[in-house]
């Protein structure tokens, strides 16, 4: 029985080993698998973060681009309000000039004028009481005889020079505007610099 016995004991001791080492295999793959499956998902939160980041980067970079859109589109119509109130200032003094300051410029633009005859002038109803019939006579040159129409031009400052159909607009809201539509880029320079 003792031999039996030791055969038993060596069967169920070589058991014990073979169990022992399946289990030793057995948690050894388990483990790895563990091992594995935690990189995967150490992988998977890292890509994740990555991408939010990314994406909270790209938000923030849009949002950054914008604001700076929307600073220089306020900044450029602050300029241009600037502008315009530069250009409406300009006709208001224009159309403050005093009767001497604006007998100059007529008698300037008179003297620049390409036509001879007669030709009627058109006051704006800024300027009306600013020129006469006998300062027209005496300042037109030689080859032009002026008339001043009874007719005025309302809310303008200025005048218009008629002869044969053709009108030389002197009115300033309209030299402004010339002004503006030329130069506008230039005035914006010099003033915003």
């Amino acid at each position: 029985m003792d031999a039996i016995e030791k055969i038993v004991e060596q069967i169920l001791e070589k058991g014990r080993i073979e169990v022992s080492e399946q289990k030793k295999v057995e948690i050894m793959r388990i483990d790895q698998e563990y091992q594995e499956q935690e990189e995967a998902l150490y992988l998977q939160e890292a890509k994740r973060i990555e991408k939010n980041e990314e994406q909270t980067m790209k938000a923030f970079k849009q949002k950054q681009n914008r604001q700076q859109l929307d600073i220089k589109q306020a900044t450029l119509n602050q300029k241009q309000g600037y502008l315009e109130q530069l250009f409406t200032e300009a006709t208001e003094r224009m159309n403050d000039w005093s009767e001497v300051e604006f007998q100059q410029f007529v008698e300037q633009i008179i003297h620049q004028l390409p036509i001879e005859g007669r030709a009627g002038l058109k006051l704006g109803e800024f300027s009306k009481n600013k020129l006469s019939d006998q300062w027209l006579q005496a300042h037109s040159p030689e080859k032009l005889v002026l008339v001043l129409e009874k007719e005025v031009i309302s809310n303008a400052g200025g005048f218009i020079v008629a002869k044969d159909g053709i009108e030389y607009n002197f009115l300033f809201s309209s030299l402004v505007q010339e002004i503006k539509k030329i130069d506008s880029f230039k005035v914006a320079k010099l003033l915003l610099q």
